[in-house]
């Protein structure tokens, strides 16, 4: 009887040495935190991610042509929304999530195009005959800033939607692509190729550029709804790109998407400023690529679309998003 009571006894606290070991491992995953501010959550802030959204992308479909589609977050429900002949790539959505803008071979060349939220009324915005691409839109939706090589070289240019002018905005000879405009329409960051590839910023005008990296290894950025932080991509950790984020001034550089054995590209801020959408490859750059979502402050990944859909280029439409 003493020998059971005994083996009673070394039970209970084995129970409860397992159950105190469930509730540590259960905080270290949930982690704690006071502040609202996503960034200072620490590494081990919550993988689960938002229930309401829409992020748009674009997916080659089965005769191998590239389409803009839409994925709900609510539903898992894909919708491809262009129906050309032709590629349709890099989709950025308006301001208030009526339009989208895009680039596309419609006319059998380069041209930036938008359409309706839905897919509907499809227009070429840019002159015939000349490669423009990677289109993002200005505050109020009024503009649409984008590349272009009309120069001689790729420039940054902005359409007036109202009027239809354009207006060259950077006169270099070094690769300026890949613009972003901060949320309150004053600042432009983009990527350019001097000796390597950099982010800079510059005016809504074009004046007073500034680097805000070195050394080459950084590109595609993406403003913060809130104008404070930049997302953008840098290989400076693993020679193969992972998501960045920093201050607007450049300053507090931290990676955000982990592990060294995949590619992580192109991201886009959700409009609460709280999550990040991108591409990620593992073992090729070349793809196939799916989508994934991890919070600002880092974490584990969760995966959106499957590996082998091949989906590129995702931007976040404005609105509820968790």
């Amino acid at each position: 009887m003493i020998f059971k009571s005994k083996m009673a006894l070394v039970g209970v606290v084995l129970v409860l040495i397992a159950l105190g070991a469930l509730v540590a491992t259960g905080r270290m995953c949930r982690g704690s935190s006071s502040t609202d501010d996503p960034l200072q959550q620490g590494p081990m802030a919550t993988t689960t991610r938002p229930q309401k959204g829409i992020i748009l992308f674009q997916s080659r479909v089965d005769d191998g042509l590239w389409q803009i589609f839409s994925l709900d977050l609510a539903s898992d429900i894909r919708t491809r929304l262009s129906q050309s002949l032709a590629d349709d790539i890099t989709p950025s959505v308006s301001p208030d999530g009526s339009w989208i803008a895009f680039q596309s071979t419609r006319s059998g060349f380069a041209a930036i195009w938008r359409m309706r939220a839905d897919g509907t009324g499809a227009e070429r915005l840019t002159d015939a005959g000349i490669d423009c691409f990677d289109p993002c839109w200005g505050k109020g939706g009024a503009f649409i800033i984008y590349g272009s090589n009309r120069s001689g070289e790729e420039n940054i240019f902005a359409l007036e939607l109202a009027t239809r002018r354009e207006r060259q905005l950077t006169d270099s000879f070094w690769r300026s692509i890949l613009p972003s405009v901060s949320s309150d329409g004053l600042f432009i960051v983009f990527a350019r190729n001097k000796l390597g590839w950099d982010i800079y910023r510059m005016n809504i005008d074009g004046s007073r550029v500034m680097a805000l990296t070195g050394k080459g290894g950084n590109c595609r950025p993406d403003w913060s709804p809130d104008g404070k932080r930049i997302a953008y991509v840098s290989d400076v950790a693993d020679g193969k790109g992972d998501v960045w984020i920093m201050d607007a001034n450049g300053e507090n550089k931290v990676r955000v998407t982990p592990g060294d054995d995949s590619y992580d590209y192109n991201p886009a801020w959700s409009p609460d400023g709280r999550w990040i959408v991108y591409e990620t490859a593992t073992g090729s750059k070349k793809g196939p690529w799916s989508l994934a979502i991890i919070p600002v402050s880092g974490g584990t990944p969760v995966i959106l679309t499957p590996v082998g859909a091949d989906d590129r280029f995702p931007d976040w439409a404005p609105g509820k998003d968790s």
